[in-house]
């Protein structure tokens, strides 16, 4: 995997925050489920689902595309060590950071952010797939 063509690393990018969000997703169902009251539960796992959503949709799209683009401004083949920039690095380090002090919070707030996370990167992992599969070269060259 040293080299690779531009949509391959467009949709390995996709897979990985796949992985992530499922991961993250299903260990916020879980924290949930674990909940007593469970009327309470169904409501924060459809605020967490929601939350997801939107954030996926508004913010994660914004990195998605900043990252398609440097992509294709690259010469190919692509590298490894020049796909993603430092500060993606330094951001994907701070979340997981992050990740590790939410040992510390209650399971239910928990279960909610694992959530709300795993959903947001599964609908930037779909935005990637399109990038990939899709003909979104086309409108970045345009825009």
């Amino acid at each position: 995997m040293r080299y690779m063509q531009k949509k391959s690393w467009i949709a390995l990018s996709g897979f990985i925050w796949s992985a992530a969000g499922f991961m993250l997703l299903y260990r916020g169902l879980d924290f949930l489920s674990q909940m007593e009251n469970l009327n309470v539960a169904s409501w924060l796992i459809a605020l967490g689902l929601f939350a997801g959503f939107i954030k996926g949709r508004f913010v994660l799209s914004k990195t998605v595309d900043r990252t398609v683009r440097r992509i294709y401004q690259l010469s190919s083949p692509i590298r490894f060590t020049h796909v993603y920039p430092k500060g993606y690095w330094m951001l994907i380090a701070s979340m997981m950071g992050l990740g590790f002090l939410l040992r510390l919070v209650p399971i239910h707030w928990r279960g909610l952010i694992d959530t709300a996370v795993g959903s947001a990167l599964l609908n930037g992992a779909i935005l990637y797939f399109r990038a990939a599969w899709g003909d979104q070269k086309a409108d970045l060259d345009e825009s």
